[in-house]
């Protein structure tokens, strides 16, 4: 992962302080415009949507990733921040693998992913080509 430089500053989130590093990664992210890995899960299942995009707006109520054609908005009011691994299954469930990343637990629940890294979510064929081997 690249060094985190930020140059416009926006508040951090409320008792930001242990969430402190996962918002200023973020920033980083939307500032130089990286392309992301991106899983969005609904707490009440239903739906999991994966994919690439860039953080084309951020602040502290809402981001939206622009991912093609495609804007997802997603509320960030309330929210809370984690930065560091994520643990991810195969779809056997027989493997796991970590991804380095920012999880974001919505005020309603739901559960926002977004890492710098290639998700193998979004390749998972070559990865489970890859364990059968």
């Amino acid at each position: 992962m690249s060094a985190l430089i930020v140059s416009k500053h926006l508040p951090e989130p409320a008792g930001a302080s242990p969430q402190g590093a996962a918002w200023q990664q973020l920033l980083h992210w939307q500032e130089s415009s990286q392309q992301l890995a991106f899983v969005y899960s609904r707490s009440q299942g239903g739906l999991v949507h994966t994919g690439q995009g860039k953080l084309d707006q951020l602040s502290l109520d809402a981001t939206t990733i622009e991912a093609g054609a495609s804007k997802l908005y997603i509320v960030l009011a309330g929210a809370s921040y984690e930065a560091g691994p994520q643990l991810f299954f195969t779809p056997n469930l027989l493997s796991r693998f970590h991804v380095n990343g920012v999880a974001v637990r919505l005020a309603n629940h739901d559960w926002l992913f977004l890492s710098d890294e290639s998700l193998p979510t979004l390749g998972m064929e070559t990865l489970i080509r890859r364990l059968e081997t």
